[in-house]
């Protein structure tokens, strides 16, 4: 793919990539749909169970099956990028080990989180002084408002610096916390052009569920494609910019004797 940045490239090649390959991508995003609701339906049956050690198997199976389809959607759109003209095969879209491993650790790292949070909040609210405090704050609408656009402004900001981690665990087989600090390094100088990727996603994504949520079926697997896209850009063009970084200093490097 060319380097350089452009939003209006990014869509162009990401609605040209889904439509040539609209079968293969809509396939695909049909199968791991099914598979996940198929494993999630039975884990509730099993989970329901007081077996510690069959819940915690199942757990975990419902992890590897989530991280099984969502980082083959990504060697999907990879690849289709990549090797436009080869086939698709089953090799080409499954995860390695190291993928699957460096995903589930983020995915219970972001679950030991919110639960801390969630637990903290539930500590606190026992508090009768802190209780007094919230149940004041939501008899103010002005301030629930405010307070609310502050969280959504913030897990926006979050969500564009962190937002490639899988990129980079399926495209450079980068562990967890490396994929992180690559996220947030290739996002630093590009965050006005990644929000309006992002509002173009959420207005896609949006539609799709008003659609009856058929359109779904469709605007799913384009967005993804299009953060797919946007990273390889991005890629490309931080590339160039830590060549003509050498390039520069290597210029004003004296001669020496």
């Amino acid at each position: 793919m060319d380097r350089g940045f452009s939003v209006i490239e990014v869509l162009e090649t990401a609605w040209d990539i889904t439509k040539k390959n609209f079968i293969v991508i809509v396939g695909y995003s049909l199968m791991a749909f099914i598979s996940l609701f198929v494993v999630q339906f039975v884990s509730t049956f099993l989970i329901a169970s007081s077996n510690v050690f069959i819940n915690f198997i199942t757990l975990f199976l419902v992890l590897i099956v989530n991280s099984i389809a969502t980082l083959g959607f990504y060697k999907l759109a990879f690849h289709l990028i990549d090797y436009e003209d080869q086939e698709v095969t089953f090799k080409s879209v499954l995860p390695s080990w190291q993928n699957i491993s460096s995903f589930i650790s983020l995915t219970l790292l972001l679950g030991f989180i919110v639960a801390s949070l969630n637990l903290i909040y539930v500590k606190l609210d026992g508090l009768s002084t802190f209780h007094e405090f919230v149940e004041t704050l939501k008899e103010s609408p002005a301030i629930m408002e405010i307070l609310a656009t502050i969280a959504l402004i913030l897990i926006l900001l979050i969500t564009m610096r962190f937002m490639f981690f899988p990129c980079f665990i399926v495209d450079d087989n980068s562990t967890s916390f490396e994929s992180l600090r690559q996220s947030r390094q290739l996002t630093e100088n590009n965050l006005m052009k990644i929000i309006t990727v992002l509002l173009v996603v959420v207005g896609f994504i949006v539609l799709g569920f008003l659609a009856l949520g058929v359109g779904i079926i469709v605007t799913y697997p384009f967005t993804n494609i299009i953060l797919v896209v946007t990273y390889r850009k991005l890629v490309n063009t931080y590339g160039v910019i830590e060549e003509e970084v050498k390039e520069t200093s290597s210029d004003n490097e004296e001669p020496t004797v």
